[in-house]
């Protein structure tokens, strides 16, 4: 008997036993924290619908509640994949973030602005990460300033009139500068999908 989830019958232990066997099995994909967070969650809903079921046997009750709720497999597949998919635009896996950032835009006006944002910062921070590593090789790739220090181009190429920024640095700063806005994108994106992810109910 659980101290969390007192039940007195035997029946009703082995029916609650079967579905939570079901339940950890289907969750062992995510890590332990994650997966035992909803499992408790989905075992909490589940009590507390067969406590207030009408079923003439605690039993009844128990089985009521778990036809109402349905087979994990319902509601968890899609909740499973969200979670993993999330965990892939965390460790910043470009198809991951792609396909985040394309489903995001099919939420409404302000996650088409929030997703035209991402892409730009993960486009520059790529284009800036090139121009790093192009740079080693060709000096005049970088960032140059007019000569009242403001900004004039990024350019893969000499500009006439215009000092170049750092030339010296350039390489170093540029790779490592895009690499660290690179992770801080993914996990504001990760933590943007966390946000809107749905856990199951009754």
């Amino acid at each position: 008997m659980s101290q969390l989830f007192p039940i007195e019958s035997e029946i009703t232990q082995k029916v609650w036993d079967h579905f939570d066997t079901e339940l950890k099995h289907k969750l062992k994909p995510l890590p332990l924290a994650e997966r035992e967070d909803i499992r408790l969650e989905i075992l909490s809903h589940l009590y507390e619908s067969a406590m207030h079921n009408e079923g003439e046997t605690e039993a009844d009750k128990m089985i009521n509640a778990i036809t109402k709720l349905g087979s994990p497999d319902e509601y968890l597949t899609p909740l499973i994949s969200e979670i993993l998919h999330a965990q892939e635009v965390s460790k910043g896996h470009p198809q991951a973030i792609l396909t985040a950032l394309i489903n995001h835009t099919k939420k409404g006006v302000l996650h088409f602005v929030a997703t035209l944002a991402f892409g730009f910062g993960y486009c520059l921070s790529i284009l800036i990460f090139i121009m790093g590593l192009l740079h080693i090789v060709d000096n005049n790739v970088g960032v140059w300033l007019d000569k009242n220090g403001g900004l004039m181009s990024l350019s893969f190429s000499f500009q006439p009139d215009a000092v170049q920024w750092l030339p010296n640095w350039f390489s170093l700063i540029a790779i490592s500068g895009s690499i660290a806005v690179y992770f801080v994108l993914n996990k504001l994106l990760f933590w943007l999908l966390a946000r809107t992810k749905k856990s199951p109910a009754l």
